[in-house]
């Protein structure tokens, strides 16, 4: 299958992931590559302006939600996967592929769609069923946000002009709304509408109208 081609944006934020090489887990523990992924996105951020707005790595492959306002995503993921690739390779003593092929990617482009994006994947942890909770996860960005772990670069909630239409500020009040899991049918549409170039609504085949319970999330 042809890679799909870059839909360039320096204001719109992107969802990225990419999965380990023969969706093994990464040949490294955890621990030692979160620390790998903290110093390169600081990398990322001053090298390239890059704005973070949510990572999650698990053991097979991570999430992201980046905005990157000075320079082209292809040239980013292309420094941050050599990169992280050799420093893994150093500690573990192995040659090669840490990533299984490219990254995967859809641009945002409304505060409703990065408010599900964003929930889907802080709740990646809870959905394989590692923790109960999103804020219980040891490998993700949420922990920074909420004070319980250092965080060496900088992390941004949202973006401007993708506020969230949470109930308030407060962080008990958006726990709740990242730990009420998905509707498991809207979750199976948010899965389908990252696969596109850009994350839209989901087609009802029936009323060929965006599916009803999809533009109800958030």
């Amino acid at each position: 299958m042809p890679r799909k081609h870059l839909l360039k944006s320096v204001q719109l934020p992107y969802h990225v992931s990419a999965r380990a090489n023969n969706r093994e887990d990464f040949p490294i523990d955890k621990e030692q590559l979160w620390k790998i992924i903290g110093n390169e996105c600081l990398l990322l951020h001053l090298l390239y302006g890059v704005e973070l707005h949510s990572f999650v790595l698990m053991s097979n492959h991570f999430h992201t939600i980046m905005t990157v306002p000075e320079h082209d995503l292809g040239i980013v993921m292309n420094h941050f996967m050599w990169s992280v690739s050799r420093r893994v390779n150093l500690i573990s003593g192995r040659s090669g592929h840490v990533f299984g092929g490219p990254y995967y990617w859809s641009l945002i482009n409304n505060s409703r769609y990065f408010g599900h994006v964003l929930k889907y994947v802080y709740r990646n942890p809870v959905r394989a069923k590692i923790v109960g909770n999103v804020e219980d996860y040891p490998y993700s960005t949420l922990q920074g946000l909420l004070g319980f772990a250092h965080l060496p670069f900088p992390i941004h909630y949202t973006r401007i002009g993708m506020e969230l239409s949470l109930p308030s500020d407060e962080s008990s009040q958006q726990l709740e709304w990242l730990n009420t899991p998905f509707p498991k049918e809207a979750e199976t549409l948010i899965q389908k509408g990252l696969r596109r170039r850009l994350f839209q609504d989901i087609i009802d085949p029936q009323t060929r109208k965006p599916s009803e319970l999809f533009m109800a999330l958030i």
